[in-house]
């Protein structure tokens, strides 16, 4: 059986309730939605995340997919091998890669919902504060990093682009060593954070 071909039974149900607790408690604390509220939203989230990993097969991927991409690169298809080739060309290393793709699918997808709603919250509360939608999306770009796929330059380019997903837990650690103040200082001098990010990787510092 190909590594692409195993089954993965679908959602486990103690990470979906373990999900559910999580962001229904954060959804709640930002948004001003009654925790029941909260709940209902990220039950139809996780609902419609199930529903879209079964339509693009990631529903199928084995649990330690990240340590295959590494490990097995020789039987990888090709997708595979590209895949680990360009998150590495974006500066993640190994671990970046298998600690991400390691994660129960339903988890990453969590992850990014809960990223895009929290920066759009922001947005909507630096709109409310008077400020244009441009300049509202351009502080939001400073204050949190961006992730999705490097190669759209749509909204931003150069060292302004996306981050990899690979590059999420290599970052968030590298932020909980410093004070909130301390990262924004340092992200003054950038154009965006995720500018700061690239920055900090080539010197070696993230």
């Amino acid at each position: 059986m190909g590594i692409f071909s195993r089954l993965f039974q679908g959602a486990d149900k103690q990470v979906e309730a373990e999900l559910e607790e999580l962001y229904s408690k954060a959804c709640a604390s930002y948004s001003g939605q009654s925790i029941s509220e909260a709940r209902r939203t990220v039950r139809e989230t996780i609902k419609g995340c199930k529903k879209q990993a079964q339509q693009e097969g990631t529903d199928k991927l084995p649990e330690n997919f990240g340590t295959v991409l590494i490990t097995k690169s020789e039987e990888l298809h090709v997708m595979g091998f590209t895949m680990v080739q360009n998150a590495r060309a974006d500066g993640a290393c190994d671990e970046d890669i298998e600690e991400w793709w390691n994660l129960h699918d339903l988890q990453r997808r969590m992850v990014i919902w809960h990223e895009n709603a929290l920066r759009y919250a922001n947005f909507l509360s630096l709109r409310e504060d008077g400020l244009e939608a441009d300049e509202a999306m351009a502080r939001v770009r400073v204050i949190f990093p961006m992730y999705g796929d490097p190669n759209d330059t749509i909204h931003t380019s150069g060292d302004d682009r996306p981050l990899r997903h690979e590059l999420r837990g290599r970052v968030d650690r590298y932020r909980e060593r410093y004070s909130p103040q301390e990262v924004a200082e340092a992200c003054k001098h950038f154009t965006t954070f995720n500018a700061f990010v690239r920055s900090e990787i080539r010197n070696g510092r993230l």
